[in-house]
């Protein structure tokens, strides 16, 4: 009879073996390898053997350590929350948000002192020239200036002949204003050879006067205003002249001779309010 191969035990087969090969595969084939131990041929353990050699190398990574002053202020924190468990320690002890902040920010008084910032007004009209004319209604009436007892008023009346002399001359100053409108010229209106200036006033309702003004072109703003009309032009041919201090209100005429000019409102429908402006001859 012909003796059979015996196949060698598995113990008695030299084979490099090492302690990491198990963490190299994976659980359920590690199981596998267990189990079937005593079965194992010599030709499957020839391929694993194979395999591990040539193919895969096994490779273990271990994790990153945390970084150093995270992992100090982890230790800090546990050791905190482990002290406040303690019987004995008064959780008054341990410092707060206050504590830390009381540190970091730190009252002072501070001196605070007003300053007062004086910010001069713009100026609202700014003189540009003066030009001599005379201005009559559109009927033709004169404007003329009578004086009793230091009491002065611009009457209209038609004057004639050597009459005619009475005429006033009436110094036209043009200014620039701050926001200029093409339809209005601010201007003042004052009666040459004088210090007298046409000037609007209120009482119960706005009136028109004369007012002694030592230098006009000194003048500004608020203080200015009163004495500025708004010339404009009316069917290409007239001019109005509208209180800049009363909007509305216009220099006006009555249709009788010889009254006081006065200020009117625009819709009024007795006064003129439309006048010749001709140069001065």
């Amino acid at each position: 009879m012909m003796a059979m191969a015996e196949v060698p035990e598995f113990n008695e087969i030299a084979m490099e073996y090492s302690e990491h090969v198990e963490e190299f595969y994976t659980d359920d084939l590690s199981i596998q390898v267990k189990t079937n131990k005593k079965q194992l041929q010599w030709k499957h353990h020839e391929e694993y053997r194979s395999t591990y050699r040539t193919g895969i190398k096994p490779e273990i990574r271990k994790p990153e350590k945390p970084k150093h002053s995270f992992k100090k202020a982890i230790m800090l924190v546990v050791v905190v929350e482990r002290l406040k468990g303690i019987k004995g320690i008064d959780k008054q002890s341990f410092f707060s948000d206050e504590d830390l902040l009381n540190h970091i920010l730190i009252e002072e008084d501070i001196d605070c002192s007003e300053i007062e910032l004086l910010e001069a007004a713009k100026t609202q009209f700014r003189y540009n020239k003066t030009t001599v004319h005379v201005i009559r209604d559109y009927t033709q009436k004169c404007l003329a200036l009578q004086e009793f007892q230091d009491n002065a008023r611009l009457v209209a009346l038609f004057l004639q002949g050597q009459n005619i002399e009475q005429e006033a001359r009436i110094n036209v100053n043009t200014y620039f204003a701050a926001r200029p409108d093409v339809q209005k010229r601010p201007v003042t209106l004052g009666i040459e050879g004088s210090k007298l200036y046409l000037y609007c006033t209120a009482e119960e309702d706005p009136v028109l006067c004369l007012k002694e003004v030592a230098d006009i072109k000194k003048l500004q703003n608020d203080d200015l205003l009163p004495y500025i009309f708004y010339k404009k032009v009316v069917n290409n041919k007239y001019n109005s002249f509208e209180s800049a201090a009363f909007p509305g209100y216009y220099i006006s005429t009555s249709q009788q001779e010889n009254e006081q000019v006065q200020l009117m409102p625009e819709d009024n429908q007795v006064f003129l309010q439309d006048f010749i402006i001709n140069p001065n001859n």
